[in-house]
């Protein structure tokens, strides 16, 4: 069993889920609905299925098992609300109830806003942090899917200013591991290449010393005989030349790694945290509060975070 959050009440979250499991009823069977675990509340969601999956739905909404994490309540599509952060919280809190009493062994999580966690008193950055807290993990990464890509994050969310001094060599180094260890396990690959990133334009020529300490980094893992290499300067690494001549990336702050694999996934790219003792993935979008409740939002990278879950959870 899998269990899908969610997320903000207030955003696409609802909307993507019903739809992506709709799809996916419609391409495999409707029975694939019996996997999942929707962490939310089913009035809530009843609604949502009512007004997003008006026409010819591939399911059946009394067949789909709902948890209900949190009490119903009014809100306001594509706003911050409270109340719709205490509700993500619930949900989370639920999730790993689920995770910890081995009734899920997987977790896909729609998006959420911080803005309303925050308000809520919800006391971390996001919900990798959450979850790598509650199960005791040190050594994790946010990991970016895509059918052609796979970049891993040193550093996640975080002003810009304070990367620099966040970027050790042994942070470097551990995510150079989680990524060999992916690439190995997930993805088969029994020598993968990986390409790490330089942190400054053109490398080492305008660096204030983090080149050196990538570099190091680099040398620590081939020291244990993994085939990484660089630092590779980030405005060439995934050019057509360059893109295929590794299995994996890794990136040395947030937008180094994701704008690079939105444009190559065309919004299909997935976030997976690596590391954990248990699957974990989620869409590679946020609440989309301007386009909440509009019955427009695109469901490809929410349903490929839940087949690629379905997928690892089985290995």
């Amino acid at each position: 069993m899998l269990g899908i959050t969610i997320g903000d009440p207030a955003g696409i979250g609802p909307e993507v889920v019903l739809k992506s499991l709709s799809f996916l009823s419609q391409k495999s069977s409707p029975k694939i609905i019996k996997n999942f675990i929707v962490i939310g509340n089913r009035k809530l969601l009843k609604q949502a299925y009512k007004k997003f999956i008006n026409t010819h739905p591939a399911f059946n909404f009394d067949e789909l098992f709902v948890a209900d994490a949190f009490e119903d309540f009014s809100f306001n599509y594509g706003v911050v609300q409270k109340q719709c952060g205490v509700a993500t919280m619930l949900q989370l809190n639920f999730a790993t109830y689920l995770l910890k009493t081995k009734q899920i062994n997987a977790v896909i999580t729609a998006p959420v806003s911080k803005e309303a966690l925050r308000l809520a008193g919800f006391p971390f950055e996001g919900q990798t942090e959450y979850f790598a807290k509650e199960f005791g993990v040190e050594n994790y990464g946010m990991l970016i899917w895509t059918e052609k890509v796979k970049i891993i994050l040193v550093t996640i969310h975080m002003p810009l200013s304070d990367v620099s001094d966040l970027l050790t060599s042994q942070n470097i180094f551990q995510k150079i591991l989680l990524l060999n260890h992916y690439l190995k396990t997930a993805e088969n690959i029994s020598r993968p290449r990986i390409g790490v990133l330089a942190f400054n334009p053109h490398g080492f020529e305008f660096t204030k010393g983090e080149e050196q300490k990538i570099l190091s980094a680099i040398k620590k893992a081939q020291a244990k005989k993994i085939n990484a290499l660089g630092p590779i300067p980030a405005d060439s690494a995934f050019l057509p030349n360059n893109k295929y001549r590794f299995d994996g990336y890794v990136a040395m702050y947030h937008d180094q790694g994701l704008l690079a694999a939105k444009l190559i996934s065309w919004g299909g790219g997935v976030n997976l945290t690596w590391g954990l003792p248990f699957i974990r993935t989620s869409p590679l979008h946020g609440v989309a509060f301007d386009i909440a409740g509009k019955n427009i939002a695109n469901i490809n990278s929410m349903v490929n975070a839940l087949k690629l879950a379905q997928k690892l959870s089985t290995k």
